[in-house]
């Protein structure tokens, strides 16, 4: 017997609205958008954040045919804006929301290191994974799949 998701639980299937939690990095100094349980019908404010962050329209039509796939994420950086908006596609399970959810944030971690001259391979760069991890945890609660 499958447990019950908490989308199952308050119908959020029928909704169809994408969540979106924000985590603040630091002081306000960088912010990351997770966005899930999108479908299609969200694409369009899915192109205009990715617009929005200098992508082109033909690597934002290559996304949404990535991101349309089960298990499947992306994750992109603007500096000017301090921010990443992190998209993860419908997940076949808990864990791999979490799998896809953490290897986007780990390109959120690099972005925002290299944003602040810091190297890849020091304990900074570690400890910012695991809060941004944290973060988005105690954001997400337990995911849509």
């Amino acid at each position: 017997m499958q447990r019950k998701g908490l989308c199952d639980i308050l119908g959020h299937d029928d909704l169809r609205t994408m969540v979106t939690k924000y985590l603040e990095v630091g002081n306000n100094d960088w912010g990351v958008l997770v966005n899930y349980d999108f479908d299609i019908l969200d694409y369009d404010d899915i192109s205009a954040v990715l617009y929005s962050f200098g992508m082109n329209e033909r690597n934002i039509r290559k996304s949404m045919r990535i991101l349309s796939a089960p298990n499947t994420g992306m994750a992109i950086s603007n500096d000017g804006l301090r921010m990443t908006s992190i998209y993860i596609g419908r997940a076949t399970s808990p864990s791999q929301f979490w799998n896809t959810l953490n290897h986007e944030l780990y390109h959120a971690t690099t972005a925002i290191i290299d944003y602040y001259g810091e190297p890849y391979d020091q304990e900074p760069a570690a400890h910012l994974h695991g809060e941004l991890m944290r973060l988005a945890v105690e954001a997400v609660g337990e995911p849509c799949y």
